[in-house]
């Protein structure tokens, strides 16, 4: 049986330092990709309320163009907005009054918010332990 020496232990430890290092660096990138697209996601709901509310404020027909791709759109016509349909997952789409659906879409936002709050909050934990690891390591 080999018996480690201080010399051996200090390369190890060196060694596990720096493979922790390389895992929080690949969570943060991890986690900056996951709060890019929960930034997309919340843009996309804050768009979808300011939507909601300029077409609640008409009073006649809304004449619109309507994407269909490739820089194209096509004539459409909103009518007075009483009612919104609102995906509840899996699918399934009901049908509810603006304040109902504004009201869900600002939820989701909100739990989208929260999620990405957590994230941050998890890089500046991160971040601090990758601090003391470089730290650790400039010392031996």
């Amino acid at each position: 049986m080999k018996v480690a020496t201080k010399k051996e232990d200090k390369i190890s430890e060196r060694e596990r330092a720096a493979l922790e290092l390389r895992l929080i660096e690949q969570a943060i990138a991890d986690l900056q990709v996951r709060i890019a697209t929960l930034d997309n996601a919340i843009e996309e709901h804050e768009n979808a309320l300011s939507l909601i509310e300029e077409l609640s404020k008409l009073n006649d027909v809304a004449n619109v163009l309507i994407p269909i791709g490739g820089g194209n759109f096509i004539a459409g016509q909103i009518p007075k907005l009483n009612k919104i349909n609102v995906s509840v997952g899996a699918g399934v789409v009901i049908e509810k009054t603006l304040e109902e659906g504004k009201e869900i879409i600002t939820q989701r936002k909100n739990s989208i918010e929260k999620l990405r709050t957590n994230y941050q909050q998890r890089i500046r934990e991160y971040l601090a332990r990758a601090s003391e690891i470089r730290a650790s390591l400039e010392r031996e």
